[in-house]
């Protein structure tokens, strides 16, 4: 169990933020230098520590893996081999995943697709072929709006379930891998996942794809930066990732790396139904 997380923060916030208040008004007037200074400054103190536990637990929020604010998170496989499991986020997209699906086939790589729910409409043929080719199809929610961090935990669960059951609807798989919106992970997603019963599964690699505007770059950092157990994150909406997948894989191939299925690297099943 990790000493460093939401609850154990939020026990030692209240137990300071009492002690202070005790001291304050058990022990003024005193003549010790802290005291005194609680006394006549009281708004300092209680605003120092509040911007601190609040510093800690929104800064947190954004490292998923840490296990601060939700502990099954799962975010690599065995570091001692040289394995890789490929994830795309953002789909499904009509031009470009399609040309991944292209690329995984020749060299036959089963990837996983975490797919926003609102997307499938339209793209339900591809939604069709990514779970017929035995791609894993993962949720990153069905709406993935920027508001997605202030939606209540109520509201979350309603919307992971609604990407779950539409899904279901088309492929006939019943999703249980979920990656959220943006990779935040706050108290709201740690009890809309527990709720759910989805497994939270993130990344250790990060390709940033999406604000990235030079194909080689982009090339030469996923080769200088990927090690073995990574978990590794592109978006299936990137005509950029579309473009250099393939020199991608074959660059680390060459290099030694395996590409296996996401659910095979972290030993556990993708689909309640299957």
């Amino acid at each position: 169990m990790k000493i460093l997380n939401f609850r154990n923060t939020s026990t030692l916030f209240l137990l300071l933020l009492s002690t202070l208040t005790a001291c304050r008004i058990f022990l003024c007037p005193c003549e010790s230098c802290f005291i005194s200074c609680l006394c006549s400054c009281p708004r300092l103190f209680y605003f120092g520590l509040i911007s601190v536990y609040l510093g800690i637990s929104v800064g947190m929020a954004f490292f998923p893996s840490s296990g601060f604010h939700y502990s099954e998170v799962y975010s690599h496989g065995e570091t001692d081999k040289k394995l890789l499991s490929l994830t795309f986020d953002d789909g499904p997209d009509p031009l470009n995943t399609p040309r991944i699906l292209d690329i995984l086939e020749k060299f036959r790589i089963k990837a996983a697709f975490f797919i926003i729910g609102k997307k499938t409409e339209g793209n339900e043929g591809i939604l069709t072929r990514l779970a017929g080719d035995g791609h894993i199809v993962g949720n990153h929610s069905w709406s993935h709006t920027y508001f997605w961090d202030l939606y209540s935990s109520v509201r979350m669960a309603d919307d992971i379930e609604r990407n779950i059951n539409e899904t279901e609807r088309i492929t006939g798989k019943r999703m249980k891998f979920f990656r959220p919106p943006y990779g935040v992970i706050n108290p709201m997603v740690a009890k809309a996942a527990g709720k759910t019963g989805v497994k939270v599964v993130v990344w250790s690699f990060r390709s940033f794809d999406t604000t990235a505007r030079d194909s080689q770059v982009l090339l030469e950092k996923t080769i200088r930066n990927t090690k073995p157990g990574d978990i590794m994150l592109f978006h299936d909406s990137s005509a950029l990732t579309a473009g250099i997948l393939e020199k991608i894989i074959v660059s680390l191939q060459e290099r030694g790396f395996n590409f296996i299925p996401l659910d095979e690297m972290l030993t556990l099943k993708a689909y309640e139904n299957c």
